[in-house]
């Protein structure tokens, strides 16, 4: 495996001269990060101002409120999120291995919006969620351990499907194929993106949320590229070489 700062170093040349394309491939989650801060800033300010008084409970009483109100409406757009984000990675680790820039950025956030991938990242994003709340209900490092094993799973799955070695998989096996490609390397994508904290803090010190800009493409990239260095690209050049890793 590489080093942290080899991959940093790796994610950083890969954007070097192409920042511009990239904030504007990572817009939705920049833009979604910026509405973020600024709604919990503006929540926090608007307690603090009422401190001691019954406008700040009737503040966090509006603000519960206003949570339970758009609760179904959140789940719909927590999904659409997702299948964006996913377009990012997908096109992220393309730009990773071809190092070509000449790639549509509309196009590159809505990757998943296809007949080649849709319905199979769809399913993925309901099994992953499913299987991560049900062993955060058991107890919460349970579940976050499971989303570092799971981490993997769209990646795996976009690579299988693009060298059409998909065939007699159900998507229960991308996910066993994470857990077993992550074996022994969660603590590693952990520490990955504890480094990261000084660039989240920073972000978020920057007012409204500008650094964020900055912030999520390296973030990105830099996840694409320990991907790519721990696959070894296995499941696009070895044909069925990952059948090892499920057992079969």
């Amino acid at each position: 495996m590489k080093t942290r700062s080899e991959l940093k170093s790796e994610s950083k040349e890969l954007l070097k001269g192409h920042w511009g394309k990239a904030i504007l491939l990572n817009i939705i989650p920049i833009v979604g990060s910026i509405i973020s801060m600024s709604l919990i800033g503006l929540c926090v300010f608007l307690i603090a101002s009422f401190v001691d008084s019954d406008s700040a409970r009737h503040v966090a009483e509006a603000i519960d409120s206003t949570n339970g109100n758009v609760s179904s409406g959140s789940s719909v757009t927590s999904i659409i999120g997702t299948l964006l984000t996913v377009g990012v990675m997908f096109t992220t680790i393309d730009w990773l291995r071809t190092k070509k820039a000449d790639f549509n950025t509309a196009s590159g956030i809505f990757a998943v919006f296809c007949k080649k991938y849709f319905v199979g990242t769809i399913i993925l994003v309901i099994l992953t969620t499913i299987f991560k709340v049900l062993w955060t209900l058991c107890f919460v490092v349970p579940g976050i351990i499971k989303s570092y094993s799971y981490s993997q799973t769209y990646y795996i799955y976009k690579d299988i499907t693009d060298s059409g070695q998909d065939e007699n998989l159900n998507f229960l096996d991308y996910i066993t194929l994470s857990r077993s490609l992550m074996k022994g390397h969660k603590l590693d994508y952990f520490v990955l993106q504890l480094s990261f904290a000084g660039w989240f803090i920073l972000s978020c010190i920057i007012p409204f949320g500008i650094g964020f800009i900055w912030y999520w493409p390296y973030y990105t990239t830099t996840k694409a590229a320990f991907y790519k260095d721990l696959s070894q690209d296995m499941f696009l050049r070895e044909k069925n070489g990952y059948r090892q890793l499920l057992g079969k």
